[in-house]
């Protein structure tokens, strides 16, 4: 009995210290573990290159992230300027943190990071540097609609040379260096508005100093167009032509023989400086008689596009 007895002891005791063994075991392979996974992401090497990231709205330059260190330090040499040291709690800068740090628009600078570490002496090596002229895009304009006056208009976009003004989608937008639109001088319709500034730099993209905005917020206008009056009428007897001056830009109008009007379709058309000349040969109406009351107007095409002025009446000539 007091053999058993002892052999159940030996054996409790062997349980214990094997126990200790493979918890001490384990303990170490964990050491190692955190040992290993310290000196790979916590070492001195040199960090990979930073990336310039452009989104098409803005522009950020980034290191790899690496949370084994305190700071990211980034470096910006410029051959006359010299170098500009920029910490960082964060993996990326923005235009606004190297504008604050005295990176200026324009300058080409060498770029490379580092990591700094809680002791100098742990603090990575700098990376390789890139060549990075510094650009940004221009600010998005802010569009508002003023209905008493049917002017579309926004703020004016610091180092913008004009403006595009997109109301038929992507195609044919208007090109102004104003900061408005008289919503007058377009075709009335259901009109998605937005606009765009534009840096009118003359030379390739990438070498841009300011990049196009981004678009500006959109507006959704219902354009009521009313044509203006002609400024002129005038026939001519012995060719029986007409001749009609005015600003709007038509496919069409109305003829006035003895104040009946005719749909005119068939004529030339010419414009300068914005005035719009209209040549009408009188004898493709059958129903003119030598003598007859002549005059034109634009036509109301539709609920958007409407005339509601005055007729005005030819001169005679020849």
């Amino acid at each position: 009995m007091v053999e058993n007895k002892q052999k159940v002891k030996n054996k409790e005791k062997s349980n214990r210290t094997l126990y200790i063994i493979l918890a001490t075991v384990v303990g170490l392979l964990i050491l190692c573990g955190a040992i290993i996974a310290f000196v790979l992401n916590y070492n001195q090497s040199a960090p990979d290159k930073v990336s310039i990231v452009d989104d098409g709205k803005a522009v950020y330059v980034q290191a790899e992230m690496n949370d084994n260190y305190r700071l990211y330090s980034f470096k910006f040499v410029n051959s006359q300027d010299g170098e500009i040291l920029i910490e960082s709690e964060n993996n990326t800068l923005t235009i606004e943190d190297l504008l604050e740090n005295g990176i200026e628009i324009g300058k080409t600078y060498e770029v490379s990071v580092c990591y700094l570490a809680q002791n100098e002496g742990n603090n990575s090596q700098y990376s390789q540097p890139i060549t990075w002229t510094v650009y940004t895009f221009l600010d998005a304009p802010i569009i508002s609609y003023d209905a008493e006056e049917e002017l579309l208009s926004w703020q004016a976009v610091e180092n913008a040379q004009y403006y595009l003004v997109y109301y038929n989608g992507l195609t044919d937008p208007i090109q102004t260096e104003n900061t408005y639109l008289d919503l007058q001088t377009i075709v009335g319709g259901e009109r998605e508005f937005y606009v765009q500034a534009i840096s009118g730099e003359e030379v390739e993209s990438d070498k841009k100093s300011y990049k196009d905005s981004p678009f500006s917020n959109k507006l959704n206008i219902s354009v009521v167009h009313k044509f203006l009056d002609f400024t002129s009428v005038s026939f001519d007897e012995a060719t029986k032509e007409i001749t009609i001056t005015g600003s709007e830009d038509l496919d069409s109008f109305y003829i006035y023989l003895n104040d009946t009007p005719y749909e005119c379709i068939d004529f030339e058309k010419t414009e300068s400086d914005g005035i719009y000349t209209y040549l009408v040969d009188i004898s493709i109406l059958s129903s003119y008689n030598e003598g007859d009351t002549i005059g034109a107007s634009p036509r109301t095409i539709d609920e958007y596009n409407i005339f509601d002025g005055q007729i005005v009446y030819a001169s005679q000539e020849g």
